[in-house]
């Protein structure tokens, strides 16, 4: 099916380009799990979301035609390809949270190790700063997230948080901006990632102090920074490809 010959007053190339390159990125930055995660943008028109068709790895997603439409109810509008089971996730922090239009689901390694983890995620890098304190987790099971009441379940661990570990299964991400989304989910891994090689380590080590976490937040989460990093991102993807 040519999404784009159904008539869609907002949505366009340039939007599913964007979307591939954001699905594209999370892949090269460890995010995929064979055909698993998924990440999500809320339809501009109001009528749901859009995510990647069943079947493909986030590394896969080429274009429009990878997508599918889905509306907060799980049916899908628009669109060749399945729909994933865990939507819940998406519709119902969609709807928890209207500052949310770009939500992610996936399983890299060192985050999805950490989420079998009961201590808190700390600020031992910069990356962790952009948590502004510990990501809360979702503890009400360790399989799918594949029910509306599930999804409200995890919507409600996640709060006004840009992030929730899901226990022993992988993480949940969110921002308003397609951009700033695939960067939180980045940051995570990366923040994980230090804290599991610094407490493996044996050495002694310190975690950012509390009281500088805001100030580093502000410091590091600007939107230029924001937009040279998603830049460097896109260049990394283009060099990959030639």
């Amino acid at each position: 099916m040519n999404i784009l010959a159904t008539p869609d007053i907002r949505v366009n190339e340039m939007h599913f380009a964007l979307w591939s390159s954001a699905y594209q990125i999370l892949d090269m930055e460890g995010h995929s799990d064979m055909a698993q995660g998924h990440f999500s943008i809320r339809d501009p028109d109001g009528r749901g979301f859009w995510m990647k068709r069943v079947g493909i790895s986030l590394g896969e997603v080429k274009g429009a035609d990878d997508f599918v439409l889905v509306d907060l109810d799980g049916r899908k509008l628009i669109g060749g390809g399945g729909v994933h089971g865990e939507w819940p996730i998406h519709s119902e922090i969609f709807r928890c949270r209207p500052d949310v239009n770009a939500i992610g689901h996936t399983h890299p390694f060192y985050a999805t190790v950490f989420s079998s983890a009961t201590e808190p995620l700390t600020a031992v890098t910069h990356e962790g700063a952009v948590f502004r304190g510990p990501v809360p987790r979702f503890t009400g099971t360790s399989n799918l997230v594949d029910t509306p009441e599930l999804g409200r379940d995890v919507a409600k661990s996640l709060g006004s948080h840009a992030a929730v570990f899901l226990r022993n299964h992988g993480i949940v991400f969110c921002s308003k901006a397609v951009e700033e989304c695939v960067l939180t989910g980045i940051f995570l891994e990366k923040a994980c990632k230090a804290q599991l090689l610094i407490s493996a380590s044996g050495l002694r080590w310190e975690p950012t102090d509390p009281s500088e976490l805001e100030t580093k937040y502000l410091t590091v989460m600007t939107s230029s920074y924001i937009r040279n990093s998603w830049e460097f991102f896109c260049r990394k993807l283009s060099r990959q490809g030639s």
